[in-house]
């Protein structure tokens, strides 16, 4: 049977790109309901090319942006059905992009899942979370991160797959004034180097974000199992706490057989005092996570790596860096071409979702092997989630290449210059004094991200003030309404 939508004229499309077009939905579950459509008539998302994949992925957020302007909804449900038994009628794969508005159902929670009758509302209290793929302990702490206004959280160990996870939850919660603090441990070194790295990096860009470490040498006796895991929750109308076995990774929060038990303080006030108590008193005698530390801990972990005992936790592999994709390698070959014919600067347009960032720390890896070293690097931006998914980004490629550069931030709560990998917001960059040092530093590679900007006086300043072999400026979209020149601060040369 004929695609529907192929017969939908253009003047009914609301965007458009190579690859995909996007047009309202003619059923819609909610106003501005539109879907987001290959022109290539595949079945589900499955069969799509990965570049499909990516336009399908950039147009969703072309949309976005459109209703935001025009409904300002309050959320989006975001998504696709494949195949007759999840409920697919077209067979013309299509994503759905789905305003949602408070009191549009009376309970929203629990999302997508409302796919399945009665599963959807996982949030009801239970005492007792099991684990498994039947009750993930992650479904029970997520609606009290939205919920919360203060959270404190005991890991004995840490893992940066469980940090991808509580990613969004923690940024959020950071968003609207709460506050987070995290007490892990250096027990037999079981706590991912990146995954401190991680948590640094939110110390540093998020000041209500802390973490600390309790070094098991310093316990009685030195060398004490260190093996507690507790999550409290404090807000309006919330204080409960759960006590039990998941540590933060990805199997103790989403799969593995994991029990903690929940506790309310208005159920049991006994059993909260009690443990908000012993939290304290862990903060309170932990060492705060600091650059020289994790320096210190990483040396370590390298020199004293031993078998760990039977039953210990083990560490969760970090997922391998991905290959390129067809865009980005077709990138990299143009700004390699472009410093080959002499050019020190260049401005790469690339639509939003298809991977400035990775594609910058790919053009890192090749100057690498194009210097025969790891340049020294600047990564500058205006948003501290931006700088933050750089600096995972960029130290995942560090590690690939094998080398361990020294992480510095001009940023947040940070004000150094001096590592090999430095990662600066425009904000503290552009003020005299950071204008001052940074005209003092030579870099073989500087990214400006969102370069955009450029035409504002802060991103000028900072400009003209660099000192770098290559100056990579990224953007999705070039050309500003006030027809300011951002080519010019490029030598007009747009490789790619």
């Amino acid at each position: 049977m004929a695609s529907p939508f192929t017969d939908r004229p253009p003047s009914t499309w609301v965007a458009r790109n190579e690859l995909a077009f996007a047009l309202r939905d003619a059923y819609p579950v909610s106003p501005g309901h539109t879907l987001v459509i290959p022109f290539r008539e595949v079945a589900t998302w499955f069969e799509a090319t990965i570049e499909e994949q990516m336009a399908l992925l950039a147009l969703v957020n072309v949309v976005k942006r459109q209703l935001d302007e025009e409904l300002r909804p309050d959320g989006y449900n975001v998504g696709f059905n494949a195949g007759l038994a999840a409920g697919q009628t077209v067979m013309h794969l299509h994503v759905h992009v789905i305003p949602r508005f408070t009191g549009d159902v009376p309970d929203p929670r629990g999302g997508v899942r409302h796919v399945i009758p009665g599963k959807g509302n996982y949030l009801a209290a239970s005492p007792l979370a099991t684990g498994g793929t039947a009750d993930p302990f992650l479904a029970h702490v997520l609606p009290l991160f939205d919920s919360a206004s203060r959270v404190s959280l005991v890991a004995a160990f840490v893992q940066d797959s469980g940090l991808t996870l509580l990613l969004d939850a923690v940024h959020a919660l950071l968003a609207r004034g709460g506050t987070v603090r995290l007490v892990t441990g250096d027990y037999l070194a079981i706590t991912q180097v990146a995954a401190l790295e991680r948590l640094l990096s939110w110390t540093v860009l998020f000041p209500a974000f802390e973490a600390r470490m309790v070094e098991t040498a310093r316990l009685t006796p030195p060398g004490t199992a260190f093996h507690p895991k507790s999550w409290l929750f404090e807000g309006p109308g919330v204080a409960v706490g759960f006590v039990g076995s998941s540590n933060i990774s990805r199997s103790a929060l989403a799969g593995g057989i994991e029990w903690n038990l929940r506790t309310d303080r208005a159920l049991a006030p006994e059993a909260w005092t009690r443990l908000t108590a012993a939290f304290d008193a862990l903060w309170t005698a932990a060492t705060p996570l600091t650059a020289a530390w994790l320096a210190e801990y990483e040396r370590r972990a390298r020199l004293e790596s031993r078998p760990l005992p039977p039953g210990e936790e083990v560490a969760e592999p970090l997922p391998p860096v991905p290959l390129p994709h067809t865009l980005q390698r077709e990138g990299l070959e143009a700004l390699k071409k472009t410093r080959k014919d002499g050019r020190g600067r260049a401005l790469v347009v690339m639509a939003t979702g298809l991977g400035k960032t990775w594609l910058a720390a790919f053009d890192l890896a090749q100057m690498c092997r194009e210097l025969g070293r790891f340049p020294r690097t600047l990564f500058v931006a205006h948003r501290a989630e931006i700088l933050e998914q750089a600096a995972r980004t960029f130290t995942r490629i560090a590690r690939d290449l094998g080398e361990a550069p020294r992480l510095s931030w001009c940023a947040g709560s940070g004000d150094d210059l001096s590592g090999q990998l430095v990662f600066a917001s425009v904000q503290k960059l552009a003020l005299a004094d950071g204008l001052e040092r940074l005209a003092a530093e030579h870099f073989d590679y500087v990214v400006v991200d969102e370069v955009h900007h450029a035409a504002a006086a802060s991103y000028r300043r900072i400009l003209n003030s660099l000192d770098t072999d290559f100056l990579l400026g990224l953007t999705a979209t070039p050309d500003r309404a006030d027809e300011a020149d951002v080519l010019g601060f490029f030598d007009d040369n747009v490789p790619y």
